[in-house]
């Protein structure tokens, strides 16, 4: 195990630019969660009441780092004698828990950042997995719910000491998917993207595209965009060699480079679909491949999916893997042979081919159904609404099925609330139902309203010939969509 550097309590609240409540004692840097800490940790939690504080103390807590104290938290704090600190932005105490860790156990790791609006999880997935196969000791923070890509919470800093540990001590390369727009209860973290990869200090970034989504963060796109940008924003003032990779299909992403055209140390590389004149270093070929400069890298039928938002994933990692010099021969192996995260265009059955998708957001609908429509004879589309995510995400879903469907005549849609498999916090509001069915009606997009998913799914599954296609299309609402269908004997 590495040495733990210390801080004084003082420099660490003047790092975060917070208050200081308890004594100014020297600090072991072991960042961690509360239920997870033992004596001498500095926990970070965006907030905490005095029974928080209680059992803090109880663990032997050295200090803990809040923006909300609850009721009399700070109060509770200063009658133990606990070290509190309070900050109006708590990201600045995970931005630097996030940095100190990575520069503690994975200084000479090669790190990879990937932001922007979708693809994010499969490119930090595919890139984890080439690297693993490659016999690299890899750490990702990449799962099925995207849940581990924010500054909220110290997620990173409390798991790369034991990965570090389980690793024999060794780690040579970090993947994280880093969210574009964060925030919670209607505030949005400024600049998180840029915060999270100034501080992990990487050696390349990926930003894969600019769409609508956090709606009841942002003002508008032009605000996405800008937060987005902050991904090509951290790498200005860098001093160590890094790649850039930007999306050239998407006029948004491809004109960030501006933000690092003064800095030598960054080499900015381009991938989308081939044209005699775009500078693309990786380029796709329609049903031929993906091709890195003139030279065919992996051939059309060796790619594990053939969806356009997912080749456009598979052309960034392959962007990277050339960066860093890996084998050729060796990343198309890992790529031929790539199983996705589950909910990422999950392939579920044949017989009606039933494809799981966690599109969430108004181009991941789009997207899948596009890509879904070509697999069957009729379209089958069960699509769980937003639950407790606000009225303006629902609308745009909504316009968004419009716009995909509009044209449509072979297709069924069901709609789910999902009430029988989500928690309060995931269910769906009366208002957002209305603006989600109000916006199918006024521009005259049949469907059928379920209350349960598992309702939606089994009248879907019931209707569907085996020719045809169903698309589970949704977040947390759909997330439980494969237990349903195997506890009904649909799938194995």
């Amino acid at each position: 195990m590495l040495k733990s550097k210390t801080i004084k309590a003082s420099r660490l609240a003047k790092c975060v630019k917070g208050t200081l409540y308890g004594s100014d004692k020297n600090l072991k840097e072991n960042y961690t969660y509360l239920n997870m800490a033992s004596q001498g940790d500095i926990v970070i939690r965006h907030w905490i009441d005095p029974k928080g504080i209680q059992i803090a103390n109880d663990k032997g807590v050295a200090c803990l780092i809040t923006q909300d104290p609850h009721f009399n938290a700070v109060e509770v704090a200063q009658d133990l004698d606990f070290t509190l600190i309070v900050t109006n932005h708590i990201e600045y105490a995970t931005a630097l828990a996030l940095n100190h860790t990575v520069s503690s156990y994975a200084d000479n790791s090669f790190k990879v950042a990937v932001t922007g609006t979708n693809g994010k999880s499969t490119t930090t997935h595919l890139l984890y997995t080439i690297f693993s196969e490659y016999g690299y000791s890899t750490y990702t923070n990449t799962d099925a719910e995207s849940e581990g890509n924010t500054l909220i919470d110290p997620k990173i800093a409390s798991e790369l000491p034991i990965f570090y540990e389980q690793s024999d001590n060794n780690i040579d390369a970090i993947a994280l998917e880093v969210s574009e727009v964060q925030g919670w209860q209607g505030r949005i973290m400024d600049n998180h993207a840029q915060q999270m990869i100034e501080a992990l200090n990487p050696d390349s970034v990926i930003i894969t595209n600019a769409s609508m989504d956090h709606i009841n963060l942002v003002k508008d796109f032009d605000h996405i965009v800008s937060e987005i940008s902050g991904g090509a924003k951290a790498l200005t003032n860098q001093d160590n060699p890094a790649l850039l990779a930007l999306n050239y299909d998407d006029e948004n992403i491809r004109s960030m480079d501006k933000y690092v055209a003064d800095n030598p140390n960054i080499n900015v590389a381009y991938f989308g679909v081939y044209g005699d004149n775009k500078p693309l270093t990786v380029s796709y070929k329609e049903n031929i491949g993906i091709f890195n400069g003139d030279n065919l890298y992996i051939e059309y039928e060796n790619l594990p999916f053939q969806s356009k938002h997912f080749i456009q994933d598979i052309m960034a990692a392959i962007l990277v893997c050339e960066y860093k010099g890996l084998d050729k021969t060796r990343v198309v192996d890992s790529i031929s042979n790539y199983r996705p995260l589950e909910r990422r265009f999950t392939k579920l059955c044949e017989d009606p081919v039933i494809i799981d998708d966690f599109a969430h957001n108004p181009s991941g609908i789009k997207l899948t159904i596009e890509n879904g429509v070509s697999l069957g004879d009729k379209l089958y589309i069960v699509n769980a609404i937003r639950g407790s995510r606000g009225d303006s995400i629902n609308k745009e879903i909504a316009t968004a099925l419009v716009e995909a469907l509009e044209d449509m005549d072979n297709y069924t849609l069901i709609l789910s609330c999902s009430s029988d498999v989500v928690n309060h916090l995931n269910t769906v509001l009366d208002s957002e139902l209305r603006v989600f069915t109000s916006i199918l009606d006024e521009n005259n997009i049949t469907y059928t309203l379920e209350d349960t998913l598992e309702k939606a799914l089994m009248d879907a599954v019931g209707s569907a010939n085996q020719s045809d296609v169903i698309l589970l299309l949704g977040a947390q609402g759909m997330d439980p969509a494969s237990s349903i269908l195997r506890k009904n004997n649909i799938i194995n």
